[in-house]
C-alpha cells in the first residue's frame, strides 16, 4: 500500500462524503503511471486500486450503487453481445461505459443508410463498414482497459457453443425469433444466463432467462420457426424467405343447363326457366 500510494500521490484525489466518509479516486493518468510502473496494463491498474479502496475516477460515479469489489468483478466479467445494431449498439456503448472488462461484440450485417435514424453507432463515415467491427473499436475507445472484439458473422447452431462458452452474461439484440431461440438453448446448454431484449416501434421489452428457468419458448411458444437463408456473400442483412407460391384461382363452373320447352334433348345454357303459376279454380 505506501509503494502504490507513492506512485499515486500526485493523481490521488480525497472525496468528502455529507455523513463524513472520505474515499481517494485516481485520475486516468495515475492509473496510466502506475500500468507503466508496475509492467501491466490499465485494467489490472484498476484492479489493484481497486483492491486498496481507491476508485478510478471515471468510475467514482458508479460508488453507491457498487463497491470497490463490485466494479473490480465488472472489471474481470465478460459479456457477449449478439446484434450491434439499434437496441446491441447502445448496449455495448453502456457495458463499456459500466466497466465490464471484456466484450464479444457479433453481428453479421452491415452499416446502411437506413440505419442513420436509430443505430447510434450508424453516422456517414460508418456506412458500409461491419456493426461488429465498429462497435468494437467504438467501445475500446471509450473505455481503454476493455478488452472489445468484433465477430463479423451470422449466429446459428454451428457457431453459437463456442461464442457464449466462457461468458458470464449474454445480452441478445437479435431481430429475429429464430436466431433468439439458437441462442437459448446455447445458453442453456453452456448454464450462462441470457438478457433478452426486443424493440418495436416506441415500445421496448425485457427479460432475464435463467439456465434453469422459463424463456422463450414460454413467452412465444411453438417450436422456432424455419431457419433463414444464409446471408449473402456482400454483407448485410439475409433477404427474407420468398413468399409461398400462390394457387391460381380456378374458373368459376359453367351456368347450368334447362332443357327447351317441347325440344326433349337440347337444353339451353342459363338458369332454368321460372315455371308459370299455378291456375287457382275460381272461387
Amino acid at each position: 500500500m505506501p509503494e502504490l500510494r507513492r506512485i499515486l500521490a500526485p493523481y490521488l484525489q480525497e472525496n468528502s462524503l455529507p455523513e463524513g466518509e472520505a474515499f481517494y479516486a485516481v485520475s486516468l493518468a495515475g492509473l496510466e503511471a502506475l500500468a507503466a510502473e508496475r509492467g501491466g496494463g490499465l485494467k489490472q491498474a484498476m484492479l489493484e486500486c481497486l483492491e486498496q479502496g481507491i476508485w478510478p475516477e471515471r468510475f467514482r460515479a458508479n460508488r453507491g450503487e457498487l463497491s470497490a469489489q463490485d466494479q473490480a468483478r465488472l472489471l474481470n466479467s465478460s459479456v457477449a453481445v449478439m446484434g450491434c445494431g439499434g437496441l446491441g449498439g447502445l448496449a455495448c456503448l453502456l457495458l463499456a461505459r459500466l466497466g465490464v472488462g471484456e466484450l464479444l461484440l457479433v453481428d453479421g450485417d452491415s452499416f446502411e443508410e437506413s440505419n442513420l435514424n436509430r443505430q447510434m453507432l450508424a453516422t456517414p463515415e460508418t456506412l458500409g463498414r461491419p456493426k461488429a467491427q465498429v462497435a468494437a473499436q467504438a467501445a475500446a475507445s471509450l473505455n481503454p482497459a476493455c478488452e472489445a472484439r468484433g465477430e463479423v458473422a451470422w449466429i446459428g447452431p454451428e457457431n453459437l457453443p463456442a461464442l457464449v462458452a466462457g461468458r458470464q452474461v449474454v445480452v441478445d439484440c437479435l431481430d429475429n425469433l429464430t436466431a433468439r431461440y439458437h441462442l437459448e438453448d446455447a445458453c442453456r446448454a453452456a448454464g450462462v444466463p441470457l438478457v433478452h431484449g426486443a424493440l418495436a416501434g416506441m415500445e421496448g421489452m425485457v427479460m432475464v432467462i435463467p439456465p434453469q428457468g422459463p424463456g422463450l419458448r414460454e413467452l412465444h411458444g411453438g417450436p422456432p420457426p424455419p431457419p433463414p437463408p444464409p446471408a449473402p456473400a456482400g454483407g448485410g442483412a439475409p433477404p427474407p424467405p420468398p413468399p409461398p407460391p400462390r394457387r391460381a384461382r380456378p374458373p368459376p363452373p359453367p351456368p347450368p343447363c334447362a332443357p327447351l320447352p317441347g325440344r326433349p334433348g337440347v337444353h339451353a345454357a342459363g338458369p332454368p326457366p321460372t315455371p308459370p303459376p299455378t291456375p287457382h279454380p275460381p272461387p
